[in-house]
């Protein structure tokens, strides 16, 4: 007999869960289950990962990020706008929670780094927003004591 006793084979870890469809009961969530289950069959191998992933494409962690897409489109459409009718309060709550949700789409399980692109950006051009209108606050400082001197050296 050897002196080295045979270990038991160590365990395999289970798989990740997949992502699993809507476990609603409405009619929203019955035709969202019905449409996810037909697109099943149609996507290919080599996609089946991102399909399947617990942030993929059928849970709303894929679908939340897509569409706040829009609020930068907005933002950076913002920027040919005169910068004397750009809302202070507005851009700075979008810049912070722009902020705050980059770093909680970090956080989270399972990270979801297409929220926190999106939130990045959307935090980003609210910034730039905001050096606008500050800017735009410090021209019109600048013009209005031009104004109050010029009078007063003409006179």
């Amino acid at each position: 007999m050897s002196s080295t006793a045979v270990q038991p084979p160590t365990p395999v870890p289970p798989p990740p869960p997949a992502a699993a469809a809507s476990a609603g009961k409405g009619l929203h969530s019955k035709v969202y289950n019905g449409l996810i289950g037909a697109c099943d069959k149609f996507v290919p191998a080599k996609m089946r990962p991102l399909w399947m992933h617990a942030a993929g494409p059928k849970t709303i962690f894929f679908w939340a990020p897509v569409f706040k897409w829009g609020l930068v489109a907005a933002g950076l459409g913002d920027l040919a706008r005169p910068a004397d009718t750009i809302s202070v309060s507005a851009c700075a709550a979008l810049a912070a929670t722009g902020i705050v949700w980059s770093r909680y789409s970090l956080v989270i399980i399972p990270k979801n780094y297409s929220l926190f692109a999106v939130n990045l950006f959307v935090g980003l051009t609210q910034m730039v927003q905001l050096g606008r209108a500050y800017m735009y606050q410090q021209e019109q400082e600048k013009l209005k004591k031009a104004q109050e001197e010029k009078p007063a050296l003409t006179q």
